[in-house]
C-alpha cells in the first residue's frame, strides 16, 4: 500500500463518519452536489435516448401438480411444490430448450438476434456464445402467490419477442413430454415382456386344467364343477378342502406381490439403463436428487455467466467449476445409493414371490398326493384364476397409461400466449434519467464526504481540540468581510460596525476567557499566531484589542509580523516616516514612545506598526531590545497584544513567545491542517510555564451549539446576525460611538 493510501486509511480511521458530518458537507457543497446530480441525470437520459428500443413479450404457463397412479393403486406422496416449480423454471432456461428454439426459428441467421451472423450451431464455441446471448434476453420467473410462471423474451423487434417467447414454451412442453414418454416407454416394454411370459404360463395352466377337468367330467372353466360325476367328486373332496382354501389365499397374495415385483424391477432397470432418469418418489432420497439437480443447473448458469463476463482466466470461475463438480459428485453418489435401494426393493419383492411360490408348489404336491383327484383340480383352477387376474390387471393398467414411470409429473398448460408488445420496455428515459440523478446525488455526497473527512483540513471544533490539545477560549462565527468593508467612515472591524452581532459577542467571550485565566501579573503580554496564513490572526488581534479597550483599558497592539505586516493598513494609518518596530529593534537611540501611534476611533488603543521590513527578521527579534520593549510596555499598558507571523512558516512566533505570558493560536475552520496543529502542540510543549489557548475562527452558523460557543444567531434573533445589512452596520457603528462616550 502506498503512502497516500496509508494516509487516507489513517485519516478515515481517526475521523469517524457521522450523520452530522454528512449533513454539514451537504449544506456546504449542496449546490455543487446538486449540479453534479443534474449533469449525471442529463447524461443518463442522453445515453438512454441513443440506445436501441427493446420490446418484452411474456407468455404465462400454469403448473398444476398431481400424483400419478401406481400399479398397486396406492397414492404416492407429493414432493415439495416450490422445488418442483423451480425445477420447471430451470428447465425452461436450459441450453437444450434454447438450442431447439434457435434451430426452429433460425435465430442464428437472424440479424435482429445475431448481428454477427455466426450460424453454425454445431461448432461448440459458436453454440455456447449464442446460448449465452439467448439466455441473457430470456427471463423466467414465478408470479408471487400463484401457480403461474412467466416466460419473457426481450428483442429489438416486437414480433420476434412474442414469437420466441411462445416457441420457448412449446419446445419445453415437447421436451418434457419426450422425457416422460421415454421413461414410460422403457417401463412399458419391460412389462409387455412380462405379460407375454405370463400369457404363455396361463395357456399352459389352461391346458392342464382342461385335461384334469375332462378326467373328472368337468367342462366349465368359469364356475364350479358340473355333471353328476363332478358332484360326486366334489362331495368326496370335502375332507381335503383346506388345501384349496390355503392355496387360494396364497395365490391372492401372490397377485399383489408379483405386481410389486414387476414394478420394482422396472424401476431398477430404468435407473440402471438411464442414469439421468428422475428416481421414483417411493425410493428414499429422490427429493434430494431433484434438489441437487436444481442446484446444478443454477451453478452451471452462474459459471457460464462469469465466463461470459470476465473470461476463462477469472479466478472465481475456478471456484464455480469446482462447485459444479462437487454437486455432480454428490448426485452420482446419491444415484448410486438410489440404485442400491431400488435393487434391494426388487430383491425383497422377489424373495416374497419366491416364498409364496414355494408354499404354493408344496400345496400342489400335497394335492397331487391326495386321495381325491378333485383337490388337485381345485388347486389347478385357483392357480389359473390367479394368473388370469394378474394378467388382466397388468394389461388394463398398461393400456390405460396409468403407469408410475419412476417419477411424479406436473401438468403444464398454456395460460396466456405472448402477444406482440405495443410499447417498448427499454429504455425508459424518465426512469433512467431519475436513476442517473439519484446515483449522481448519492455519489456526489459520498465523494465529497469522503474527500472532506479524509483530508487533513479541520472542519469541526472537535478536530481542532483533538489536534492541538489546548483549551478553546472562543469560537468566532463566520461573517462576510466584504459587507463589513462597505463602511466608509469607520474601521472595517465587526466589533465596531456590528457590536451586537454574534461575531462581536464571540470576541467579548474571548476577552472574558482571557481575564479568567490565572496569572500573577496585572499587566499581560499576549501573542497571537496561527499555523499558516489566511487564518485570521491579525483580524482576531484587532477585534480583541477593540473589545478590551472598550472596558477603559489601555491596550498596545504590536505588529510583530516583520515579513508581511497588515495592522497599519487595516487601521488605515499613514505610517510615513514615523518609526516602527523594525526601527526600534535596529536603532538603540529610538525610544518606544517614538514608535507608537494612537487610533483616534478607539480610545485606549495604541498601535506599534512595522514601518520598514528588515532583511533578517528572526535575527532582529532575537536581540535584547524586544525584551526591553515588552518590559517597558508592561509598565504603561494594561494589555499588550502582539500579532506574530505564522508559527509553522518561520521561527519568529516562538522567539516572541519567550517574552510573553500567553500564546493564543488562531485556527480557522476549513483552512487549518491537522498535521500543522499537531506540530504546534509539539512546539508549545517546550514552554510549560506559559499559558496557551485556542481561538476557533470562521465557525459556520449551521454548526450545533458547542460547549457554550457557536451559534449565537438563535439567541439574538435575525436582526443581530453576523451578516446583517449595510443600514444595520451604520446603526451599529453609531451605537458603538454612544457606548464609548
Amino acid at each position: 500500500m502506498s503512502n497516500s493510501q496509508n494516509k487516507l486509511v489513517q485519516n478515515l480511521s481517526d475521523t469517524p463518519i457521522r450523520v452530522g458530518d454528512i449533513l454539514r458537507v451537504a449544506r456546504k457543497y449542496g449546490l455543487y452536489i446538486l449540479a453534479f446530480a443534474c449533469i449525471t441525470g442529463f447524461l443518463a437520459g442522453l445515453w438512454a435516448h441513443f440506445q436501441p428500443s427493446l420490446y418484452d413479450a411474456t407468455a404465462l404457463i400454469h403448473l398444476d401438480q398431481h400424483s400419478s397412479i401406481s400399479l398397486s393403486l396406492s397414492g404416492a406422496s407429493s414432493d415439495d411444490y416450490a422445488l418442483k416449480i423451480q425445477t420447471q423454471i430451470t428447465g425452461l432456461q436450459s441450453p437444450d430448450v434454447a438450442i431447439a428454439t434457435m434451430k426452429k426459428l433460425g435465430l442464428a441467421a437472424n440479424p435482429l438476434f445475431n448481428p454477427g451472423l455466426r450460424q453454425n450451431l454445431d461448432i461448440p464455441l459458436v453454440r455456447d456464445e449464442l446460448v449465452r446471448a439467448f439466455r441473457s434476453h430470456l427471463t423466467v420467473t414465478r408470479l408471487p402467490d400463484t401457480e403461474l410462471v412467466s416466460v419473457t423474451f426481450r428483442s429489438r423487434n416486437p414480433v420476434l419477442s412474442a414469437l420466441v417467447a411462445n416457441t420457448v414454451v412449446d419446445e419445453y412442453f415437447e421436451e418434457s413430454f419426450r422425457q416422460r414418454y421415454r421413461s414410460t416407454q422403457d417401463i412399458s416394454a419391460f412389462l409387455t415382456e412380462r405379460l407375454d411370459t405370463l400369457k404363455l404360463k396361463i395357456q399352459s395352466e389352461q391346458g392342464e386344467l382342461m385335461s384334469s377337468g375332462l378326467k373328472l367330467g368337468i367342462i366349465d372353466l368359469g364356475g364350479g364343477a358340473s355333471g353328476g360325476s363332478g358332484s360326486g367328486a366334489s362331495s368326496s373332496g370335502i375332507g381335503t378342502s383346506t388345501l384349496v382354501v390355503e392355496t387360494s389365499g396364497l395365490l391372492d397374495q401372490r397377485v399383489k406381490s408379483q405386481a410389486d415385483l414387476y414394478l420394482a424391477e422396472a424401476q431398477y432397470r430404468n435407473l440402471l439403463e438411464n442414469p439421468n432418469a428422475v428416481p421414483p418418489a417411493t425410493i428414499p432420497g429422490s427429493a434430494q436428487v431433484e434438489q441437487l439437480m436444481v442446484q446444478l443447473s443454477a451453478a452451471k448458469a452462474a459459471a457460464s455467466a462469469l465466463e461470459e463476463r470476465y473470461g476463462k482466466n477469472y479466478p472465481p470461475l475456478a471456484q464455480s467449476h469446482a462447485q459444479v463438480q462437487s454437486i455432480e459428485a454428490d448426485i452420482a453418489a446419491i444415484h448410486k445409493k438410489l440404485l442400491q435401494s431400488a435393487k434391494q426393493n426388487m430383491d425383497s419383492a422377489q424373495a416374497v414371490v419366491n416364498s409364496l411360490d414355494g408354499r404354493i408348489n408344496t400345496l400342489k404336491q400335497q394335492s397331487q398326493d391326495s386321495s381325491s383327484a378333485i383337490v388337485h383340480y381345485e388347486v389347478l383352477k385357483a392357480q389359473y384364476v390367479s394368473d388370469q387376474t394378474l394378467y388382466n390387471t397388468l394389461l388394463s393398467t398398461l393400456g390405460s397409461g396409468a403407469i408410475e414411470a419412476g417419477m411424479q409429473t406436473q401438468v403444464l398448460n398454456h395460460f396466456e400466449t405472448a402477444l406482440v408488445p405495443g410499447s417498448k420496455a427499454y429504455p425508459n428515459l424518465r426512469v433512467i434519467a431519475m436513476a442517473g440523478f439519484a446515483g449522481g446525488l448519492i455519489l456526489g455526497i459520498l465523494t465529497v464526504t469522503i474527500l472532506t473527512l479524509s483530508s487533513d483540513t479541520v472542519h469541526t471544533v472537535e478536530q481542532i481540540e483533538q489536534s492541538l490539545s489546548l483549551p478553546v477560549l472562543a469560537s468566532v462565527p463566520e461573517y462576510r468581510d466584504e459587507l463589513v468593508g462597505k463602511s466608509k467612515d469607520g474601521l472595517a472591524l465587526v466589533t465596531i460596525l456590528a457590536p451586537r452581532s454574534a461575531s462581536a459577542e464571540a470576541y467579548r467571550l474571548l476577552r472574558t476567557s482571557i481575564s479568567l485565566m490565572p496569572t500573577q501579573k496585572t499587566q499581560r503580554v499576549i501573542a497571537l499566531t496561527s499555523g499558516g496564513p489566511g487564518e485570521g490572526k491579525s483580524t482576531t488581534a484587532l477585534n480583541l484589542a477593540v473589545v478590551i479597550a472598550s472596558q477603559t483599558k489601555r491596550v498596545l497592539l504590536i505588529d510583530a509580523d516583520l515579513r508581511k505586516p497588515t495592522i497599519a493598513q487595516r487601521l488605515r494609518m499613514n505610517v510615513g516616516s514615523h518609526p516602527g518596530l523594525s526601527r526600534y529593534l535596529s536603532d538603540p537611540d529610538i525610544r518606544p514612545e517614538d514608535c507608537i501611534q494612537p487610533v483616534p476611533e478607539i480610545p485606549g488603543l495604541e498601535i506599534m506598526p512595522v514601518q520598514e521590513i528588515p532583511p533578517f527578521p528572526s535575527e532582529l527579534l532575537s536581540q535584547p531590545r524586544l525584551g526591553e520593549l515588552l518590559d517597558w510596555a508592561r509598565t504603561h499598558y494594561d494589555y499588550v497584544l502582539i500579532d506574530t507571523p505564522p508559527v509553522l512558516l518561520v521561527a519568529d512566533a516562538l522567539i516572541i513567545t519567550r517574552h510573553c505570558d500567553t500564546l493564543l493560536v488562531v485556527a480557522r475552520i476549513g483552512v487549518a491542517q491537522r498535521r500543522g496543529l499537531a506540530r504546534i502542540r509539539q512546539d508549545v510543549a517546550k514552554y510549560p510555564e506559559k499559558q496557551f489557548g485556542t481561538i476557533v475562527n470562521a465557525l459556520p452558523f449551521s454548526e450545533s451549539y458547542y460547549s457554550g460557543y457557536g451559534n449565537y444567531r438563535k439567541y439574538y434573533g435575525d436582526g443581530y446576525g453576523g451578516y446583517g445589512s449595510s443600514g444595520y452596520f451604520q446603526e451599529g457603528f453609531g451605537s458603538d460611538k454612544t457606548e464609548k462616550k
